[in-house]
């Protein structure tokens, strides 16, 4: 069964931010998901933190806070200005913001969705490079221990994958489960890269932005969602 999130505007199937975030990318992906879930306020994290498209402040005259959207507060200083392969996110800081409680759910499952699309892409990619690459005459792709890094990575987005489509919600140790996975694996495709893997106009900028927009918006606990 698929997600999905009712809100004021429109009822948005999550899985659309998934293949947003794998073919045009991060920016791409979280400017829809605003547009859909949150049009007008800034999503805050529960650390009164944000990770977001500089189109999103552009839109946006109030923030989110724990007791509901106020007016943003202009003039924030600039925290980090994170460049990915369509755009930048820009990360402020917003004291007593925080998680909508009627818009932060979608917005947390879409986070989920779109750091789902980031690292399939990222699977494929390295996957592509290594199909290109050979170690003694034999194709990187065919070594057994290049394709078990490969396989166990694939395994974690499939396991991510399928507890986002039977309903892994917003809240409780699903969603948790479902980052973990995405993190190992992002990480164990970033090696296959070798050194070009670190690099920050590279496939490592990309699994940076996913960690961070994990790190940002993390799904509240079980204690913390009651």
């Amino acid at each position: 069964m698929t997600i999905t999130v009712s809100t004021p505007a429109t009822a948005a199937d999550l899985r659309r931010y998934r293949t947003l975030a794998y073919t045009a990318g991060a920016v791409t992906a979280l400017c829809a998901l605003h547009a859909d879930t949150s049009p007008g306020v800034v999503p805050v994290g529960p650390g009164g933190h944000t990770l977001l498209p500089d189109a999103v402040y552009a839109a946006s005259d109030r923030c989110a806070t724990p007791d509901g959207p106020r007016p943003q507060p202009y003039g924030q200083t600039v925290l980090d200005r994170v460049v990915t392969g369509d755009g930048a996110l820009i990360a402020w800081r917003v004291p007593g913001g925080g998680p909508d409680p009627d818009t932060g759910p979608a917005w947390t499952a879409g986070i989920a969705w779109i750091r789902l699309g980031l690292t399939t892409r990222l699977l494929d990619l390295a996957a592509a490079h290594l199909r290109g690459r050979t170690v003694a005459g034999v194709v990187t792709l065919n070594l057994p221990m290049v394709r078990g890094i490969l396989a166990d990575a694939a395994a974690g987005i499939a396991e991510a994958r399928a507890l986002l489509d039977t309903g892994a919600g917003p809240y409780g140790a699903e969603l948790h489960r479902v980052h973990r996975a995405l993190d190992e694996s992002g990480r164990s495709c970033l090696h296959l890269f070798g050194a070009a893997g670190f690099l920050t106009d590279g496939p490592g900028g990309d699994l940076r932005v996913s960690e961070l927009l994990a790190e940002t918006y993390p799904p509240p606990t079980d204690v913390e969602a009651s």
